[in-house]
């Protein structure tokens, strides 16, 4: 298949996707605040999970963490967030590595930062 057949099919294929409505985005108040809620949910249950040595439930809960964040569009994902998240990531890695004791301090930083953030959006 040509270059130019294939990216026709390719763009065929995210045009139904957008407009079948299977890529989500919260681009409503409530969906930004249900996306943001599950964020603040995910984020803790890391930090927890990262405080009881955990690195498994330190592992699920930051990467459901990281889909939540996808979700979030618009004024909820500003620099504050993005610096959030970048924290999330780091927090991630260390748990990835099996260093959960190390990664406890910064996820518990990451929820408490996402739940601030969370109660001032509107």
């Amino acid at each position: 298949m040509k270059i130019k057949n294939l990216t026709k099919v390719l763009g065929a294929f995210v045009l139904t996707g957008i407009m079948s409505g299977s890529v989500f985005a919260a681009e409503s108040a409530g969906g930004v605040a249900a996306a943001f809620d599950d964020l603040v949910k995910n984020a803790t249950a890391a930090a927890d999970s990262a405080k009881a040595g955990d690195k498994d439930g330190c592992l699920n809960g930051a990467k459901a963490a990281k889909q939540d964040y996808k979700q979030l569009t618009g004024a909820a994902t500003g620099k504050a967030m993005q610096d959030t998240i970048t924290k999330l990531s780091q927090g991630k890695d260390l748990c990835s590595e099996g260093k959960v004791a190390e990664a406890a301090p910064i996820l518990a930083e990451v929820a408490a930062t996402l739940a601030k953030l969370r109660s001032e959006l509107k």
